[in-house]
């Protein structure tokens, strides 16, 4: 059906064939697990960085935090694949080529800056107002900052978060020069890995492909009332 001419704009006969004998002939469950763990450490990490930072960009404005606000937009707008070869470089020395968890601090770094930028100005929109009255009432910057603050940021970090999420879930140029083992492998450079070895089963590789792209689809539909509002 695939093949046939013309072809049809829907299926004549459904079937949810391809996903169990893709999924048993390659074990791509195993790729799956892996962008996940990647994924989740990602965002953890990343949200757990960013957002003290981003509060401290967005309330002391001084010329020194200005000027790393800005250099986390410069060092945004570097290319990855300039990077590429460097990180290698740098992860096969540590050891750390062909490990899982190596791309979490990678991932971390290339996402930072965005959702750093992101969250200084949703946070400069939170009325400073807020904490000052917590403050008074005897509570510490950080106290107000985690008890006050922080909750009025919740969509704003769930609409970054699922940036992080993204890049975790789905990145590819990492991954595929840094991963070689099939255990190891994230979603991506293995559903490549098909096409590299012939496999033309288009029904198999179009079955992969909603596996990658059906979990994001699935988590912006569940945050859609928050994105927007982050946004």
């Amino acid at each position: 059906e695939l093949l046939s001419y013309p072809p049809t704009l829907f299926p004549i006969r459904w079937t949810t064939e391809n996903f169990g004998q893709f999924f048993r002939a390659t074990s791509f469950h195993i790729a799956m697990f892996n962008s996940g763990l990647i994924a989740a450490a990602t965002t953890v990490v990343a949200m757990t960085v960013a957002a003290p930072a981003a509060y401290v960009l967005a309330r002391f404005h001084t010329p020194f935090f200005e000027g790393v606000a800005r250099g986390f937009i410069y060092v945004y707008m570097i290319p990855p694949i300039l990077l590429v070869l460097p990180v290698y470089r740098i992860f096969f020395n540590l050891g750390l080529a062909n490990n899982l968890w190596a791309l979490t601090p990678i991932y971390t770094a290339l996402v930072l800056p965005l959702i750093l930028w992101t969250l200084r100005s949703f946070f400069a929109g939170i009325p400073v107002e807020l904490e000052e009255a917590a403050m008074i009432d005897g509570a510490t910057r950080f106290q107000a900052f985690w008890r006050v603050v922080l909750p009025q940021a919740i969509p704003g970090m769930i609409a970054t978060g699922i940036i992080a999420i993204n890049i975790g879930w789905s990145e590819y140029l990492f991954a595929a020069t840094l991963l070689t083992s099939l255990d190891s492998m994230t979603i991506s450079p293995r559903l490549e890995s098909f096409m590299g070895r012939g496999l033309y089963n288009w029904g198999w590789l179009m079955a992969g492909a909603l596996s990658v792209t059906g979990p994001l689809i699935i988590v912006a539909g569940f945050m859609q009332k928050h994105l927007v509002a982050g946004w």
